[in-house]
């Protein structure tokens, strides 16, 4: 199947380095996601032509540094992301976050709110804020992050930040998709043996103790 215009034009579109760019990223990855059989074979056609694009243009030699940010549900990582986001472009950076929300096993749908804590940082132009449904993927990610964080890295992002859906000890699938992990617990979290157990504990390059203020400080 060739190369349909619609789709040239979002490849171009990522490149672009112009204030639709993001317009351009966020229709590329809504192809990526789709399940119809039409959209997927555009869906390859395009990542190809990202692999090669990206051989001739300043991102082939600027590979974003990827950040996992996992946790169990309401340790805080969306606020955590956004106060972290809003200074990585007080910097310099261009960040984008890959929110991934849990899909109903009774519904397959999903509520896809986490970008509704982000709102700051979804409204700066130096930064891209993608929630993403797991439709039943397993391990903390989206079964297109790896595509989608490819996409990102061609619009220019330099730090992309994956928020897993809130998990579990033995969910551990994250490390294959980025470059440094960080763990984020709230206080209160479990004793030493629970400290010792393998699975997220053991691929963790840092441990996050978040909300430990207030009555929880001590």
């Amino acid at each position: 199947m060739a190369l349909l215009p619609s789709t040239k034009r979002l490849i171009d579109g990522l490149f672009s380095a112009t204030a639709m760019a993001r317009t351009h990223l966020s229709r590329s990855i809504t192809l990526v996601e789709s399940t119809l059989p039409r959209d997927r074979m555009q869906a390859e056609l395009l990542l190809d032509h990202v692999l090669a694009q990206r051989k001739i243009h300043h991102t082939a030699t600027k590979p974003s540094f990827r950040v996992g940010i996992a946790g169990p549900p309401g340790a805080g990582k969306s606020t955590f992301i956004e106060a972290l986001g809003l200074s990585l472009t007080k910097k310099g950076h261009k960040v984008a976050v890959l929110a991934i929300d849990p899909s109903s096993s009774v519904t397959g749908g999903s509520i896809l709110g986490d970008k509704t804590r982000m709102t700051h940082l979804a409204n700066c132009p130096d930064a891209f804020v993608r929630p993403s449904p797991t439709r039943g993927t397993l391990g903390g990610v989206a079964q297109h992050t790896n595509e989608i964080v490819l996409l990102c890295e061609a619009c220019g992002y330099d730090i992309v930040l994956v928020e897993s859906v809130g998990l579990g000890q033995s969910e551990i699938v994250i490390d294959d998709t980025v470059d440094f992990v960080m763990l984020m617990v709230p206080p209160a979290g479990g004793d030493e043996l629970q400290g010792s157990k393998k699975g997220i504990m053991e691929i963790a390059d840092i441990v996050v103790v978040n909300k430990a203020d207030g009555e929880l400080k001590r």
